[in-house]
């Protein structure tokens, strides 16, 4: 009896992992920066490429081809993405920071008048493109779940019963979370035009 594999067998295995090989080729780099736009950390874009991947691999009998292997491949990468935000907003990392956002606001949910932010105009376009810079900056300081919560609103415009379910989060929990990530934002934009003049 020979333990060596039939050509055919040889073949029929290496087609999967050809197949396999040319999704990681050809779609790779277009799946990794879908990811990087939609979560703050690359390594994080990378992991979910990677489980992606490793997804499509394993279901790979399953795909019915109805659809591009693309736009297979990106649907899974999007599924990943929103499971990605469930855990962090399960499991939220509290930094000290962002229990001082609470000391902000009296008991009516006004600024307290210590904290009460600066008016700002922005009248000059270089005063338009410094703004966008430091809301960039700004954002890319929030908590991962404040910053999706307001990404999805503001720059992608979402509805917030579809924020809330891909998030996985309750309406409450949604505006609270919008309310605090707004608050750092106008905190972190002052102080950074304040650091400017």
């Amino acid at each position: 009896m020979s333990t060596t594999k039939s050509e055919d067998e040889v073949s029929q295995h290496d087609e999967p992992v050809e197949e396999v090989t040319k999704w990681v080729r050809e779609h790779t780099s277009d799946l990794l920066r879908y990811a990087a736009s939609r979560v703050k950390e690359r390594e994080v874009a990378e992991d979910l490429v990677q489980v992606t991947l490793i997804a499509a691999w394993k279901s790979k009998d399953r795909f019915a081809q109805q659809s591009s292997t693309r736009t297979w491949l990106f649907s899974i990468l999007k599924n990943k993405i929103a499971d990605h935000y469930r855990k962090v907003y399960r499991d939220p990392v509290i930094h000290s920071s962002d229990i001082q956002v609470d000391e902000r606001f009296n008991e009516d949910g006004h600024w307290s008048p210590q904290h009460r932010p600066n008016d700002w105009s922005t009248d000059e376009s270089a005063e338009k493109e410094a703004l966008q810079r430091y809301l960039l900056h700004c954002l890319e300081q929030l908590p991962a779940h404040w910053r999706a919560a307001v990404e999805m609103k503001y720059l992608k415009e979402k509805d917030s019963k579809v924020i809330c379910q891909e998030l996985g989060i309750t309406p409450t929990n949604y505006w609270q979370q919008l309310h605090r990530a707004k608050s750092k934002l106008r905190e972190c934009i002052t102080r950074q035009l304040a650091a400017q003049q």
